[in-house]
């Protein structure tokens, strides 16, 4: 078998949870192997899940949107979608400029709001 996978994957057993939609129950999964591009879940055999959706793990407090790669029964190979902040690394450092200087413009209006003499308006 061709190994396809660019990532090294780790072999667990972890509850999982897959959540399609805020309105939707969730649906109980176990995560079976792990890699930073995907993983391996096991699903009740009567699970409808739909191409992508958001995998939560609890106990590594983790939720990731993943797509599905391939489907085996009630076993499902996912990958994991890259997030822009992670693959840009100026976008991020861009984003947190940017908030940064919001923070401070914030913090003067909040502060020259509570100055002890009002401004005059003639």
């Amino acid at each position: 078998m061709i190994e396809r996978r660019q990532t090294a994957r780790r072999r667990v057993c972890l509850g999982g949870r897959v959540r399609v939609a805020a309105f939707l129950p969730e649906i109980a999964c176990v995560v079976r192997d792990v890699s930073l591009g995907g993983a391996r879940i096991g699903v009740p055999p009567t699970a409808m899940l739909p191409d992508c959706f958001d995998l939560f793990i609890p106990c590594r407090n983790e939720t990731r949107r993943a797509f599905v790669a391939w489907r085996a029964g009630a076993t499902i190979g996912l990958g994991f979608a890259q997030t822009q902040a992670a693959s840009e690394p100026d976008a991020l450092a861009r984003r947190l400029a940017d908030s940064e200087a919001e923070v401070a413009r914030l913090r003067a209006a909040l502060l020259g709001g509570n100055d002890p003499a009002p401004a005059c308006v003639h």
